[in-house]
């Protein structure tokens, strides 16, 4: 009868792979300011995971709060707009290309 080889496991400190950090915030958006990790996250299952360092970088600049100085209590809210907004302004750059090229 074969028997199948167990692969031996190493402890995780003696492991060379760096480990991710940990998230300990549960994503819903309403923890400010967000971990970076999660904005990633959400911007990669939106297909736009180019713009999440833009976004995180802003908003971090800004000290997660509006011009008035008012904090902002939900992220993905913030996300949300900021993906809208690039989403129209890509379209708009389209149309003004069509436009350029028909004329």
């Amino acid at each position: 009868m074969l028997f199948k080889r167990k692969a031996k496991r190493l402890p995780a400190e003696r492991r060379s792979i760096p480990q991710p950090e940990q998230i300990h915030q549960k994503g819903f958006g309403t923890e400010m300011p967000p971990q970076k990790q999660l904005v990633e996250i959400y911007f990669d299952q939106k297909e736009l995971s180019d713009q999440a360092g833009q976004f995180y970088n802003f908003f971090e600049a800004a000290n997660w709060s509006s011009p008035k100085g008012t904090p902002y209590r939900n992220w993905k809210l913030l996300a949300a707009d900021w993906i809208y907004d690039f989403q129209q302004a890509l379209k708009l750059k389209k149309r003004q290309r069509e436009n350029a090229l028909s004329i």
